[in-house]
C-alpha cells in the first residue's frame, strides 16, 4: 500500500508544473474581437460650418469667375419673353389697278394713298414707264404694295375731248404734260407730284417714298 501512495504522489508532481503553462494557453485562445466604440465627430460651431464651402469632387476645380460668365452667356443667349412675344408686322396690302372712285373707297378703308398716272397712248414715255415700272413684275408689285394705283388716260388728240370727270381730275392736279404721276391722300390731303419718266428705278423710288410723306 505504501509503494501505490507513493507513486502517486509523484504524478501529481508532475502534474502541478504542467498545468500552469496549460492554463496560460487556454487564457490565450481567440474569442469574439470586442467592436472598436466609433470616435466622436469632431466639434464644430454653427458659424464655421456656415463659413466653409463646400468640397469639390476629386479632380474638378471650381472657377467662380468662369461660373458667372457662364451664367452670363446663357441669360444673353436665352430669347426675352418680350422679343418671343413681339408680333410679326403684317404684310403689306397688293392693291389693283382700278379707277378713281374705287380707289377712295379703298384708300379710306386701309390709309394707303393713291397713285394716279395721268398718260395718254400717244405719249412715248408714257408707255416706257408702263412697260419698264407697272408691268415689270418685281417693280410693278412694289408700287401696287405702296399705293392704291389709278391710270386716267387723256382721250383729248384721238376724240377732240375728254370727258368731264377726267377734265376734272386733271385741273385739280394741274395736268399739263404726260406722264405726270401725282399721290395723294384722300385722309390727310397731302399730295406730291412729278412729270416726265427717265429712268424705272428712280421712278420707283420716287413713288414709295411720295407715299410715306402723304401719310
Amino acid at each position: 500500500m505504501s509503494g501505490t501512495r507513493s507513486i502517486s504522489a509523484w504524478w501529481l508532481l508532475l502534474f502541478v508544473p504542467l498545468a500552469l503553462p496549460i492554463g496560460w494557453l487556454l487564457g490565450r485562445v481567440d474569442g469574439p474581437a470586442p467592436r472598436p466604440k466609433p470616435a466622436p465627430p469632431p466639434a464644430t460651431s454653427p458659424a464655421s460650418a456656415r463659413r466653409e464651402p463646400p468640397t469639390p469632387a476629386a479632380g474638378i476645380r471650381v472657377d467662380a469667375h468662369q461660373l458667372e460668365r457662364g451664367v452670363a452667356r446663357e441669360a444673353s443667349q436665352a430669347p426675352r419673353a418680350e422679343e418671343s412675344k413681339k408680333p410679326e408686322p403684317p404684310a403689306p396690302i397688293v392693291s389693283q389697278w382700278t379707277d378713281i372712285e374705287s380707289a377712295i373707297a379703298e384708300s379710306k378703308r386701309n390709309g394707303k394713298p393713291i397713285l394716279i398716272d395721268f398718260n395718254a397712248e400717244w405719249c412715248g414715255p408714257c408707255q416706257r414707264l408702263k412697260r419698264q415700272v407697272f408691268d415689270d413684275a418685281d417693280r410693278g408689285q412694289a408700287v401696287q404694295a405702296a399705293v392704291i394705283p389709278v391710270s386716267i388716260v387723256d382721250r383729248r388728240r384721238e376724240e377732240g375731248s375728254n370727258p368731264a370727270d377726267i377734265d376734272q381730275w386733271q385741273d385739280r392736279f394741274r395736268v399739263d404734260a404726260f406722264p405726270t404721276l401725282v399721290v395723294f391722300s384722300p385722309e390727310t390731303g397731302r399730295e406730291a407730284r412729278t412729270q416726265g419718266f427717265g429712268d424705272p428705278d428712280l421712278m420707283l423710288q420716287w413713288i414709295t417714298e411720295a407715299a410715306r410723306s402723304v401719310r
